[in-house]
């Protein structure tokens, strides 16, 4: 997920002397989004993932919603925006639930890498 967001994020970074608001909001999202899943790779691959962890991938799916979507179709057919739109708020819920221990890392497999 990580080096996707690094791919889409290029789009919107552009060496322009004045960015934006927009722009500066895509580009905030990719941040969120990127960092988000390096350090939630990160804590899996070290064996120290943390439910907070999950907080920036969350973020990133809200502030995905009023967005144009990379995949040009989405945006152009309703239906599949509406489904895209509630798959970014299930997926930020989720993430959320996991931040805020209302879903358990045990209930992810990841039980051993909390009491480290």
């Amino acid at each position: 997920m990580g080096v996707f967001g690094v791919f889409t994020a290029r789009k919107s970074f552009k060496a322009a002397p004045v960015w934006s608001a927009r722009r500066r909001g895509i580009f905030s999202v990719a941040v969120l989004f990127v960092g988000g899943s390096w350090l939630c790779a990160a804590g899996l691959f070290g064996g120290w993932s943390r439910p907070w962890m999950t907080l920036p991938l969350g973020a990133s799916f809200v502030g995905m919603l009023p967005l144009p979507c990379y995949f040009a179709a989405v945006d152009r057919i309703r239906w599949l925006h509406v489904l895209r739109n509630i798959y970014f708020v299930a997926v930020a819920l989720f993430c959320f639930a996991i931040a805020f221990g209302i879903v358990p890392l045990a209930w992810l497999g990841l039980a051993g890498a909390t009491t480290k």
